[in-house]
């Protein structure tokens, strides 16, 4: 309990600034988005088609989707329902449903209705899913009418009416107004809530190597795992103050349990304290751990698949994601927040708890060598007592 009021004190009273970090973090990040769109395109995003007309126009429609490199079918549902589960699943990205009597009313020279929905979860696929779909109804419609005013023996001029005969309805899942406060402010804020993270762990942890005698009757593991608890509270409780200053002042949509949001934030802070508690034991003093953390900031948030996704990223970027704590976390409290459901969230959560125990584990060792490098460890059960002769 001495070390929790001593560390309390350090943040509440002696040094205010860190309950400040804490709970008000406001780095602004400055990242390469111009580069990442300019110099990469959304290609193979998953789609599911259900065809409930099944004749020849509809057939042929489907080929043109599967021709273009844009998307890549993955499914053919059945019915609706299962067209939708696979949306809120996220097992597809998009889906077009071709209602009965497309064919016929493509036939007859009517505009034929062609439902395409998207998920909004993250707008760079959506937007590059909206637009290619709308270029391959476009180019089919044209064919058809093109193939349509043939038939008839119409002149051009006279068949400019029925050159489009297939039209898309747009509608987008958990982000119906493509909202880039909603795409961009949650995964802005948690970068900066790591950030709020790093640092005064970090510090209290270099802090701690300068004074290791104060607290030399303790062992290591009672030291660092005490020292970092309030922390984890704090943190924790953080996180929640700015998920609801996110919900009740900039109106985001928050659609996801408090379980699930709990779990998912607890694993992503205890691997986050880990994480800077380790690295913090490797600096020599606290401003080289600010000068890392800084370093960190941009590489972790621009391949934590926010911004840009995974299936986007070439082999090397999609490779070095995997080792940031932010990738496991910030795309799936999105997930969660505007759909609802986080498909990995399982996985992710255990992912972090898992690196987050080593990463903790490995600081204890750290540091109980470098105390015993000094000649400062607890005392042994017996230690200091005088000797009795026999």
């Amino acid at each position: 309990m001495r070390i929790v009021m001593r560390e309390l004190r350090q943040i509440f009273i002696r040094d205010r600034r860190i309950a400040g970090i804490m709970f008000a973090a406001s780095i602004a990040y400055l990242v390469i988005f111009s580069l990442l769109y300019g110099t990469h395109v959304v290609n193979g995003v998953p789609l599911a088609i259900y065809d409930e007309d099944q004749s020849q126009a509809s057939r042929a429609l489907i080929r043109a989707f599967a021709d273009s490199e844009k998307f890549r079918v993955v499914a053919q549902p059945a019915a609706a329902e299962e067209m939708e589960a696979l949306l809120r699943e996220q097992a597809v990205s998009a889906a077009v449903h071709i209602h009965r009597g497309f064919g016929r009313e493509l036939a007859a020279g009517r505009s034929s209705p062609l439902l395409f929905v998207a998920g909004g979860n993250n707008l760079v696929v959506t937007n590059a899913a909206t637009v290619a779909a709308q270029e391959i109804t476009a180019a089919f419609g044209q064919d058809a009418g093109a193939r349509l005013a043939e038939r008839a023996g119409l002149p051009p001029a006279l068949a400019a009416g029925k050159t489009a005969p297939a039209q898309v309805v747009l509608r987008v899942h958990n982000n119906p107004t493509l909202s880039y406060l909603n795409f961009f402010v949650i995964g802005l804020a948690m970068a900066a809530f790591q950030q709020g993270i790093f640092l005064p762990v970090g510090a209290s942890i270099i802090g701690e190597y300068g004074k290791v005698a104060e607290l030399a009757a303790y062992p290591a593991y009672a030291v660092i795992g005490l020292k970092l608890l309030p922390y984890f509270v704090l943190e924790t409780l953080s996180f929640f103050v700015t998920l609801l200053i996110s919900v009740k002042v900039f109106a985001i949509p928050c659609k996801g349990d408090l379980a699930s949001l709990f779990v998912l934030a607890t694993a992503f802070v205890f691997t986050a304290i880990g994480f800077s508690s380790l690295a913090a034991s490797f600096c020599r003093d606290e401003l080289t751990f600010t000068k890392l953390c800084l370093i960190y900031a941009v590489p972790a948030f621009t391949l934590s698949g926010y911004i840009w996704p995974l299936a986007a990223m070439d082999t090397f970027s999609g490779t070095i994601a995997y080792i940031f704590p932010l990738f496991y976390f910030a795309d799936a409290l999105r997930d969660l927040l505007l759909g609802g459901y986080s498909p990995q969230l399982a996985r992710n959560v255990l992912v972090l708890y898992g690196v987050g125990a080593a990463l903790i584990g490995l600081t204890v060792l750290v540091f109980a060598r470098r105390r015993d490098a000094r000649g400062e460890r607890p005392a042994m059960p017996g230690e200091g007592l005088p000797r009795t002769r026999t």
